[in-house]
């Protein structure tokens, strides 16, 4: 599940890149695509900063035939696979007041960063996780899931999981096509464009 431009420039990603045709040209491609974790905290701030102040992160996306060291268009689906490591007590003030259930089967992961049975299946979230999170997860994890905060802490124009560790103050996010939950936008109304920021919770 590999590769995580709301294009390059503006996020500091660097643009993906050609890889020849050649059959060792595929085999480089496939062997970068198995290692597609990324540790940069920029675009996952920009997108996940409702949970609150990251201390750290690691993710992976996997999108059809996108360099795993970039960031797709925002017209081409991905989806991203994020570990999210949060301040003492931010989940905890997350979670208050809201139900939350446990997660009923532990994660499962893969046997490299991408999609066993292809990009609809990857689509299927949670689903099997990238290896290379593996290394990261917290030991002993109870997951919990609270669903209603989905929407309220991600905007995505696909589904949204997110699941909650307690104790370790993690959260592990899986979403389709992730953006700024309060990026201003315009709307167009009989009055003309007007511009809004969604709430924060």
């Amino acid at each position: 599940m590999s590769a995580f431009l709301v294009l390059g420039a503006a996020l500091g990603v660097p643009a993906a890149c050609d890889v020849g045709s050649t059959a060792s040209g595929k085999q480089a491609e496939y062997d970068a695509q198995t290692t597609g974790l990324r540790t940069d905290l920029a675009p996952m701030v920009r997108r996940f900063h409702r949970f609150g102040e990251l201390e750290s992160v690691q993710w992976v996306t996997h999108t059809p035939g996108a360099h795993p060291r970039s960031l797709p268009n925002q017209d081409q689906p991905y989806v991203v696979y994020a570990m999210l490591h949060l301040k003492p007590g931010q989940v905890k003030r997350l979670l208050d007041g809201r139900r939350s259930d446990p997660v009923a089967a532990a994660p499962t992961f893969a046997a490299d960063d991408l999609p066993a049975d292809g990009l609809k299946a990857s689509y299927r979230l949670p689903g099997r996780l990238p290896a290379s999170l593996a290394p990261y997860m917290p030991t002993n994890a109870a997951w919990v899931a609270a669903p209603e905060l989905n929407k309220v802490l991600v905007k995505a124009r696909g589904e949204v999981v997110v699941w909650f560790d307690p104790a370790s103050d993690t959260a592990m996010v899986f979403s389709v096509n992730p953006d700024d939950p309060d990026e201003v936008e315009k709307k167009a109304d009989t009055e003309g464009p007007s511009p809004f920021v969604a709430p924060s919770p």
